[in-house]
């Protein structure tokens, strides 16, 4: 039954995130930097139009919410390049992402005797968020560094105003390079050096394992118009495969569903006493209400008290949705399997039973025949649906989104690139909308010192790592237990086939005439028993509940082991952040195994 409310999933808006990384103003060339302001600002304006002529190329088509393009300049306002990059996107009405190394009146004795003092607090004042990070001056390169890898994070595409050679020390622009090209984010090279050109480089150009020898020829293009089109196309775009794209618009045409009817596999669970049927597998209403109170209960644990803050609106609106038809397929897709297998084995019981009432053969075949269109009926129906492939889609695109609030929250860190990082293109509609999703979401702002960063972890261990190492936990123990009794059912079947047949052998040497007699209602039991059996077994078997528990485990004891190591951290956020950025890896990893599994379990006649 479809919901009567209006709306769906979420149309993002269009949104793309540009960073700045560059030497400082005392290692550029006075005679150079008046045009090398005005190539970023050109850059710039190239970017601006791509995206512009993206946005109408694709209008009308539902891909994205309707409005103007969102486009923001990440930068961490040091002199040279990045006040340089931050004027002219303000100029060209850009929002401002300020990226800070240090507390913000700390990080201001860096322009305390110099010009751009002035230029730095009107920059801060216009940004439309300000992440203050706990740097260190005990440790400035790694501060540095820090903010660097924030503004990679956040970035759809990096600018570089860099002399071109290898690091020289922690904390510079080319390490900074680095980790972008690394992270599959494309990055513009500005040299400072005049008689060299600017180029693009991006392991998309060329997605193979290379060497390091190999690795910058490989990727470096000159800059045009025409790559900047191409790459702007290729980082906000749907995948290019029709079948996938029809999927993301599956997916944003979907409603809600008041009811679910298909309850055969929460009643399975019910029946083997493993657990109650609940309301959230009946009423939708329940389950909206159960993932409210959980996005409540962090929102209330982990925004805002740690001193860091971020709109997660549309990110709760993608994950509910997600997670909610995530459930909805999966329940329909499992129930479906038991339907299946269920009439079959009560078709075969069904044609047996003439054997008891000759005299209602026509009844018994219409039955037999009511029941093979029932199955019949319901493969199609799933097939046609898609309930697999839905089910499979949508939980994977819901365990996509629902680390990012850790990610983004901690404002250093962000989900891996959906492909390979020497290919770092979405294939797949779902990572292309998380990606989207992702960007859409906004800047996190606000000041984390130590002690900040101590309670922010602290509190993403709680309600992320430790959320889902109990829920991995259940989900092993609740999979293991059907496992373990439709097993033992399955053999008590098996038992009682041994025991009928040993019966009737021993009636035929013994009591012939009571067989004759018995005949038909020993033939009904010594067949029936094996075709209920073997309808378990397809249950257990399709079901996979065994590797599921073995998955779950691992997941949870890799869960553990990061929990274990956050908490040895005392508050470092760089390393905090690899831990949890490792953490989300380690599910996703689980869910793609998980998914290999599951698609050979297609939904067929029995």
């Amino acid at each position: 039954m479809r919901d009567g409310a209006a709306g769906g999933p979420p149309a993002l808006p269009l949104a793309l995130t540009v960073g700045v990384t560059g030497h400082r103003l005392a290692a550029l060339d006075p005679e150079r930097r008046p045009a090398l302001t005005a190539e970023i600002g050109a850059i710039l304006g190239l970017v601006e139009q791509a995206l512009l002529r993206f946005q109408a190329r694709v209008a009308g088509t539902g891909t994205f919410a309707p409005g103007p393009p969102r486009i923001t300049l990440a930068s961490p306002l040091a002199d040279g390049a990045d006040q340089i990059a931050a004027g002219a996107a303000l100029q060209r009405g850009w929002r401002l992402q300020a990226v800070l190394p240090f507390e913000r009146s700390e990080y201001a004795r860096d322009f305390a005797h110099e010009d751009p003092a002035l230029t730095f607090d009107n920059l801060v004042e216009a940004a439309t968020c300000v992440l203050e990070l706990p740097g260190d001056r005990g440790d400035e390169p790694a501060a540095y560094l820090l903010a660097g890898r924030a503004v990679v994070a956040q970035s759809d595409l990096m600018i570089a105003l860099w002399d071109g050679e290898p690091p020289r020390g922690r904390g510079g622009t080319a390490e900074i390079v680095e980790q972008a090209v690394g992270a599959g984010v494309p990055v513009i090279h500005v040299p400072v050096q005049s008689g060299r050109t600017t180029d693009i480089l991006w392991t998309a150009f060329d997605p193979r394992v290379m060497t390091r020898s190999g690795h910058e020829r490989a990727i470096r293009r000159p800059l045009d118009a025409a790559r900047i089109n191409w790459a702007i196309e290729a980082i906000i775009g749907p995948p290019a495969d029709l079948a996938e794209r029809r999927h993301f618009h599956d997916f944003l045409n979907e409603r809600g569903h008041r009811l679910s009817a298909r309850i055969e596999f929460p009643m399975l669970l019910t029946l083997m006493g493993v657990r109650r049927i609940r309301l959230r597998h009946i009423r939708e209403r329940d389950c909206r209400r159960a993932i409210a109170a959980e996005w409540g209960a962090y929102r209330a644990r982990c925004v805002g008290a740690p001193g860091t803050d971020v709109p997660l609106d549309l990110l709760e609106q993608a994950y509910a949705w997600s997670d909610r038809l995530a459930g909805h397929y999966a329940q329909t897709f499992r129930s479906g399997h038991v339907f299946n297998f269920v009439l079959a084995a009560t078709a075969a019981l069904i044609g047996l039973s003439a054997f008891l009432a000759p005299r209602h053969q026509l009844t018994i075949a219409i039955a037999e025949f009511l029941v093979a269109v029932a199955v019949i009926t319901n493969t199609l129906a799933g097939s046609r649906r898609e309930w697999q492939r839905r089910w499979l889609d949508y939980r994977q695109l819901a365990e996509r989104l629902r680390p990012m609030r850790s990610l983004k929250l901690i404002g250093v860190a962000a989900p891996d690139n959906p492909s390979a990082r020497t290919d770092p293109l979405p294939r797949r509609w779902v990572d292309w909308y998380a990606a989207a999703v992702w960007r859409a979401i906004g800047c996190p702002s606000g000041r984390l010192d130590r002690a900040g960063a101590q309670r922010l972890i602290a509190a993403v261990r709680e309600r992320e790592v430790d959320s889902q190492i109990a829920y991995n936990e259940g989900a092993a123990r609740q999979a293991e237990q059907l496992d373990r009794r439709l097993g033992g059912l399955f053999n008590l079947l098996f038992a009682a086939t041994i025991l009928a047949a040993s019966a009737i052998i021993a009636g035929m040497v013994l009591a012939p005439e009571w067989i004759d007699s018995h005949q038909d209602w020993l033939t009904l039991l010594s067949a029936g028993f094996p075709a209920t059996a073997t309808a378990v077994f397809g249950i257990r078997s399709q079901g996979d509940f065994a590797g599921s528990a073995q998955r779950s485990r691992a997941t949870a004891q890799t869960l553990k082991a990061i929990a274990a190591h956050l908490d040895e951290e005392g508050g470092d956020l760089a390393r905090s952040a690899d831990l949890i950025e490792q953490a989300a890896r380690a599910m996703l990893a689980d869910l793609d195994e998980w998914r290999l599994v599951v698609k050979r379990s297609e939904l067929e006649m029995v």
